[in-house]
């Protein structure tokens, strides 16, 4: 029987990984995805796949009449981040209207790792334990995704941080090791969530791939790109301290315990080709300004 799905928030890094993971199901699933604008560049682009696109926006009419309009069986969500208020708001309201409409029949929600040790300091981290929380008490059937940091952190130009030829940049330092993952495994472990939901219940899964710290990325690019490349942080720590003290407080939290009790053998039990640094880069194959990639 195929089941609908509705990913809320289809055009973003990790709702898109999610939708791609569906559609690769072929007719396992009918693949319903929330955007801003259904007119827009990335609901044509997914319409493009066969995804049905309906518009959402984080208030509680919205998300009602989304999920009015698809009836899915199964919905995907992740919140977007912000302070813990509001981040925790957004997911509380996504919990609320799917309790309220009554017949989705299994949820996944993509958290992050270690939120429940990382400090109160680290809000965009314990904002999503609140709504861990909240959906844990809703009565839905759930499981839970936990992702550690992002390889697609590399190149994220709406964040000022575009992949340039010759180097990569995240915050921490160099020689920190830090746990990775890529958007299309969080998407792929997703599906294994939807294919039994009953296996998955109440459930939370760590997703990683790879324990680097930021020169072996950099070693990682240089040999996917044919380009010899160094890591360097991408803004000094005390500006990070003055401006933004979330993400200082979150290298804080790395450099002391950080993702410690993930475990990558586990994520790979459910995605077994999950990616590395190298297998990454060389999927992504190109420099953000769109030049290709030259390896030897």
């Amino acid at each position: 029987m195929v089941k609908k799905v509705l990913v809320i928030l289809g055009t973003s890094r990790q709702g898109g990984a999610v939708v791609e993971a569906l559609v690769a199901c072929g007719d396992a699933f009918d693949v319903y995805a929330t955007t801003r604008s259904t007119t827009g560049k990335g609901a044509l682009q997914l319409e493009s796949k066969g995804v049905k696109c309906v518009p959402f926006t984080f208030d509680a009419a919205a998300a009602k009449a989304a999920l009015e309009a698809v009836q899915p069986e199964l919905v995907f969500f992740t919140t977007l981040m912000g302070s813990r208020a509001v981040e925790g708001g957004q997911g509380k309201l996504v919990v609320d209207a799917i309790k309220a409409h009554g017949s989705v029949e299994h949820v996944v929600y993509s958290s992050v790792a270690s939120a429940d040790v990382a400090p109160d300091a680290v809000a965009h981290f314990k904002s999503k334990l609140d709504v861990e929380n909240h959906l844990k008490a809703s009565g839905l059937s759930f499981s839970i995704l936990r992702p550690v940091a992002f390889f697609e952190n590399y190149d994220d130009p709406p964040n000022f941080n575009a992949l340039k030829k010759g180097g990569c940049a995240s915050l921490w330092p160099g020689d920190l090791r830090i746990k990775h993952v890529a958007c299309v495994d969080i998407g792929k472990a997703a599906v294994v969530m939807f294919k039994d939901p009953a296996a998955w219940r109440g459930k939370t899964l760590d997703c990683a791939s790879a324990d680097l710290t930021g020169d072996e990325v950099a070693a990682a690019l240089s040999a996917a790109s044919g380009v010899a490349c160094t890591y360097s942080p991408a803004m000094p720590r005390f500006v990070l301290r003055c401006f933004m003290k979330d993400l200082a407080a979150m290298v804080e939290f790395f450099e002391e315990t950080g993702y410690a009790t993930t475990d990558i053998a586990a994520f790979k039990k459910v995605v077994p080709d999950a990616l590395d640094a190298r297998g990454f880069f060389d999927a992504k194959g190109q420099w953000s300004n769109g030049e290709k990639f030259s390896p030897a």
